[in-house]
Parts: C-alpha cells; structure tokens; sequence
C-alpha cells in the first residue's frame, strides 16, 4: 500500500534575492534595442500625445549621445515609429530597461 498523496508544496513569492536585477543602464555603454518602459525623469514639458506612453512597455533602438541644455551630454534612445510624429528620441535615464534584445551590448569594466 502506498501513503496517501501528500498535498502540493506550497510556492513562496519571490524576494529580493530571487529576482533578477535590474539592468544598471549606467553600466552599458551601448544598446543595440531594448525593451523598456517609459518613465519620464526630467520636470521638462512633454510633448504633447507623449502622456500617454508613460508606464507603457515598447522597444527603443540606441542612436547615440546628445547634448541637453538643461542635463549635459545624455545617452539617447530612439523612439518606436508609433510614437507622437516629431518625438524622435527619449533620454536612456528616462527608461526602465526591461531586456536587451540584441546581444551586441558592450559593457563597461
């Protein structure tokens, strides 16, 4: 005779030491494309129709460096086509990286 099934072992969340951490955007020195999450830093106006992206998952393609007057020289991601016409570049500090899509990071140390 076989004992009786026991019942199901009962999951525990996640904690902190269990999930993976987040991608220090400070760290990589390029992206190729990422997916992130829009969430705007800066107190800058946005541009008008951007409200609506805040807080929404899309993918975002690496175009370079710019010189913002207000923050200095900042890393740039470029916007997905189905932005607002004329928002053609976020600021990287403005993204929660989620993933990065193509493997062609270079990171820094």
């Amino acid at each position: 005779m076989t004992d009786p099934d026991q019942p199901p072992q009962v999951g525990r969340l996640a904690g902190r030491a269990d999930r993976q951490p987040a991608i220090d955007r400070h760290m990589v020195q390029h992206l190729d494309r990422v997916r992130a999450i829009f969430r705007p830093t800066s107190s800058d106006k946005l541009a008008p129709g951007l409200e609506r992206f805040i807080g929404r998952e899309d993918f975002f393609r690496h175009v370079g460096e710019a010189d913002m007057p207000s923050a200095g020289r900042q890393a740039m991601m470029q916007c997905p086509p189905n932005w607002p016409n004329g928002v053609t570049w976020v600021p990287i500090r403005d993204l929660e990286i989620l993933e990065i899509l193509d493997d062609q990071d270079i990171r820094a140390g």
